[in-house]
């Protein structure tokens, strides 16, 4: 017998690019502004339009939601992950955090982030003129900043990033995951425990905890790696695989009658996701004529949101130059990604430096032979053969 839960649309929903989102998406944000679709976890509401996702980032009707087992053991540094946490907890946690990432790190990281993107350039030059832009610049730049971020020392950076990519890119890093985690949590901890004085966040924050114990502050350090690194790797790879599949945008940011900062919103506005957002009812209540009831699972689709005709002036088109509302690919709200600066730097310095040092930049391969996949969170580009 066929239950009412098998009838629902799978999601995420079956996809044949790695740069543009399902057209079910489309058909469905056409027909409506939230839909009940079926996941791995089980039946949950999907919302699709930009002012409805706007209003659910926004709403504390609506708590965090986690796609999967939380994290429960009290040695693990996963439970003070701030995005796991409703207020008060959660506002105790980000506002000592914001206290230290300020406009004047990210600019001072940013100086930082120019050097060594030349100096991923210049390897790139003695070892092209074909490589993988993912392998050569789009993970080592973001691990690097983070390195910096926390002050890690340079002698520990490459068991750093050798940890993180068996955690973070298990489909390319060969490992045992849970131990290079456990490694990876010790190492922080102790990081944390002996940290010598310095500009970096971790000092900032030990300096003046603003009531963060030690555990805290390596959970932070913890969750920080996990939501900028590979996020921001991608970001880089699907803003240049757009890049060099838009001649005419490509052209303008290179002869420079399109600014830089407005070229990394309109692709942050368009980079996909796989999964959009969860958060959990607190309560029942109606949310956009739907009755939803207390523990049910709503997602917000960003890339739906994003995309919306209702808001932006032909939404699938890369466009530069057009005026947009500003896009929600940082969520909205509480939750609003607190790393949102330092990542429009990096991808920012990542397009500044890869279009002027390879000003011949361009793909080596035919568009459906860049390899991808669709698993988890994210829309992963394995490979990105470019040349010069």
């Amino acid at each position: 017998m066929t239950t009412y839960q098998e009838t629902l649309l799978a999601y995420p929903f079956a996809r044949t690019s790695a740069l543009d989102p399902s057209p079910e998406l489309a058909r469905l944000r056409a027909a409506g502004p939230i839909h009940r679709v079926r996941t791995a976890a089980g039946a949950a509401w999907l919302v699709t339009r930009h002012t409805e996702v706007r209003e659910l980032l926004s709403s504390p009707a609506f708590g965090t939601g986690y796609p999967g087992a939380l994290p429960t053991g009290a040695d693990d540094l996963t439970t003070g992950f701030m995005f796991l946490h409703n207020p008060p907890e959660h506002t105790r946690l980000r506002r000592s955090v914001a206290r230290a990432f300020t406009a004047r790190r990210v600019a001072e990281l940013g100086e930082r982030a120019r050097v060594i993107a030349a100096d991923l350039v210049a390897t790139m030059r003695e070892h092209g003129p074909v490589l993988d832009l993912q392998a050569e610049f789009a993970f080592p730049l973001p691990i690097a900043i983070t390195a910096e971020l926390l002050g890690i020392p340079e002698p520990d950076r490459a068991r750093f990033r050798g940890w993180a990519d068996i955690v973070l890119r298990p489909a390319d890093a060969a490992g045992d995951c849970a131990a290079a985690f456990t490694d990876l949590q010790h190492f922080i901890v102790d990081l944390v425990d002996a940290k010598p004085d310095g500009p970096d966040l971790l000092s900032d924050l030990i300096r003046e905890p603003d009531g963060l114990n030690r555990l805290e502050i390596a959970a932070m350090a913890l969750g920080l790696l996990m939501a900028g690194y590979v996020t921001t790797a991608s970001a880089i790879a699907h803003g240049m695989l757009r890049l060099l599949t838009t001649p005419s945008a490509l052209a303008a940011l290179r002869a420079g009658t399109v600014h830089t900062g407005r070229a990394v919103e309109e692709l942050l506005r368009l980079q996909d996701e796989e999964i959009g957002v969860n958060r959990v009812a607190r309560s029942d209540l109606d949310l956009c004529g739907v009755r939803i009831e207390a523990g049910e699972t709503v997602i917000a689709s960003r890339s739906g949101a994003n995309r919306d005709p209702s808001i932006y002036h032909a939404p699938d088109q890369f466009d530069p130059a057009a005026d947009r509302v500003p896009h929600l690919g940082f969520g909205h709200g509480i939750h609003h990604c607190l790393g949102a600066a330092l990542a429009r730097m990096e991808l920012a310095v990542a397009l500044d430096t890869l279009l002027t040092g390879l000003p011949g930049l361009h793909l080596a391969v035919p568009l459906d032979e860049v390899r991808w996949s669709a698993q988890g969170m994210d829309v992963a580009i394995e490979t990105l053969p470019v040349a010069w």
